[in-house]
């Protein structure tokens, strides 16, 4: 029997999971944007990480109508060292954001997850998500 309301105190893995993933990639964007300043790739990745910061309000209200706390941080792993250039600092960022993409596909398949969380994952959280990888690859390949 699946129900269509969360189950108060039983959240579901997956959701901490994308949340994680997400405060990932802000700490991780707003280390390349520091590295990065001044470059022209500047803007694209700000609102990169804007659209994560969204992401992560979206993931904490699932989670808090859920009756959990969610993360607040976690340990970020540099994509690039400090001295990489930006190509490089780009390709590192394109492969995290392709995970994420699967990542949340992953999570259209979680059952434990509500009708309603699965359509809002596809409907907001993926489509975001999925278009920040034309966007990086379109710097990559920028002379």
């Amino acid at each position: 029997m699946t129900s269509m309301t969360p189950h108060p105190g039983h959240t579901p893995a997956t959701l901490t999971s994308l949340l994680r993933a997400e405060l990932s990639a802000v700490e991780t964007y707003r280390g390349a944007l520091a590295r990065l300043d001044g470059q022209a790739a500047g803007p694209q990745l700000r609102q990169i990480c804007v659209d994560h910061s969204r992401s992560v309000q979206v993931l904490r209200g699932l989670l808090l109508r859920h009756g959990d706390a969610a993360p607040a941080s976690t340990a970020a792993r540099e994509s690039a060292d400090a001295g990489e250039e930006l190509a490089a600092t780009v390709r590192a960022l394109r492969e995290d954001e392709a995970r994420q993409v699967e990542a949340y596909r992953r999570a259209l398949a979680d059952h434990e997850l509500t009708p309603q969380i699965r359509a809002l994952i596809r409907s907001d959280l993926l489509r975001r998500s999925e278009t920040h990888v034309p966007v990086l690859e379109a710097l990559i390949d920028e002379p």
